[in-house]
């Protein structure tokens, strides 16, 4: 039937003599197909020419396995958009993108874009801090070198992590050479320098994690192996906006860790922001509908505020 009306429409367009009568009808059906290809190719673009919602899941960044991401843009971006890279927690050592989908979405829906990774996972041999700021670094590679492709901004990036994520998120921002907007951590460890969480993970079952992350061991009453400082956001600080988000009953990763922070970020007349969750675990609380609303809008604003 389209057949039939495309073919009424050139038998019209050659008595107004607007196309040669002589022009073979199977040339313009060729033509029509064409056109109608190139059209397709455009698909994220609505009619005026602005960029729709997408959502591109498992995008290989990487060689790894785990170096995979998804990638959500929002509709009517365009170059000065903030764009986040979002890193999930797990102690370094397990969980992924799914983990964090929430709060993927929940930017995703103030007009913000979103990279959501998984990492390699820290191990006893060969994958410590340094190769998981690695995988990062080759996500922010990956975002910018498709800035044309996805109509997005090419540097200026916000980092945002959830416990081991935000640890990540924090050090990759204070060690990198790239731009970094902002961050925006959740209860997140900040000084693994520090003794006193070294013999708090060993009572509670998680120094395991941290002598994987940093690749070196702990022994009570020995030094500290330099990794450990080199691997804390503490020591590491630059002038970057920093918001964090802690629980204050927080027993996996103790809220003294966001407060070392805060307190060291307001010597330096850093920006910065602790928002402290009252009586909140390292869940930050969230299925309380008030304080989820109160833990997801700040964060929402934090980006949009400095990562412009």
């Amino acid at each position: 039937m389209k057949s039939g009306i495309l073919q009424n429409r050139i038998s019209s367009l050659k008595r107004r003599g607007i196309i040669a009568s002589s022009f073979p009808l199977r040339h313009y059906l060729a033509i029509f197909v064409l056109v109608s290809l190139i059209g397709s190719c455009t698909a994220s673009k609505t009619p005026t020419g602005e960029s729709k919602q997408e959502k591109i899941n498992d995008v290989a960044y990487g060689t790894d396995p785990r170096n995979v991401m998804d990638v959500y843009l929002p509709a009517q971006r365009n170059v000065n958009t903030p764009f986040v890279l979002l890193i999930h927690g797990g102690a370094w050592v397990k969980a992924g993108k799914e983990n964090v989908r929430d709060i993927q979405d929940t930017l995703l829906n103030h007009g913000i874009a979103v990279a959501s990774i998984n990492h390699r996972y820290a191990n006893t041999s060969d994958v410590h801090y340094s190769q998981m700021l690695d995988d990062v670094d080759q996500a922010l590679n990956y975002c910018s070198q498709h800035a044309l492709a996805w109509n997005t901004r090419k540097d200026g990036f916000v980092m945002v992590g959830a416990s081991s994520g935000g640890h990540l998120a924090l050090l990759s921002a204070y060690t990198t050479s790239k731009n970094i907007k902002a961050v925006v951590e959740f209860s997140g460890p900040t000084n693994v320098n520090d003794t006193t969480l070294l013999n708090y993970a060993s009572k509670v079952g998680l120094i395991d994690a941290i002598q994987r992350m940093t690749g070196k061991n702990y022994i009570k009453g020995a030094p500290l192996d330099i990794a450990y400082a080199q691997s804390s956001p503490i020591t590491q600080v630059k002038n970057i906006p920093v918001l964090m988000i802690h629980g204050t009953s927080d027993v996996v990763v103790p809220f003294s860790q966001s407060e070392m922070l805060d307190r060291k970020l307001t010597s330096l007349g850093f920006e910065h922001k602790l928002l402290a969750i009252p009586n909140a675990g390292h869940d930050l609380n969230m299925n309380d509908l008030k304080t989820r609303s109160l833990v997801l809008t700040s964060a929402v604003d934090w980006v949009l505020k400095y990562g412009h």
